[in-house]
């Protein structure tokens, strides 16, 4: 289970309770933030990653969070590479 410290490192970083805990349930499960089907899931993962990543030291690569904001990246960029050639905007 995912401690009080890391649920409250979210909170602060302005992440709505109710995706805080959707997030912990996959990272605790899985270690990582979940892949992005949907638009939708795209553009909450890009409100959460700025987020985050707004209240990260900027040498923070190993924290808990760090590695949740890293691992979302790269789903992110996933998203972006698999939806480039489409020419929709967000």
């Amino acid at each position: 289970m995912i401690d009080r410290e890391l649920r409250d490192q979210f909170l602060a970083a302005g992440v709505p309770e109710a995706q805080v805990d959707a997030i912990l349930g996959y990272f605790d499960l899985y270690g990582g933030a979940a892949e992005i089907t949907s638009e939708a899931e795209y553009r909450n993962g890009m409100a959460i990653y700025a987020a985050s990543d707004a209240h990260l030291a900027p040498d923070d690569v190993h924290s808990a969070v760090a590695r949740y904001v890293i691992h979302l990246g790269t789903r992110l960029a996933e998203w972006d590479d698999g939806h480039a050639l489409s020419g929709r905007s967000r």
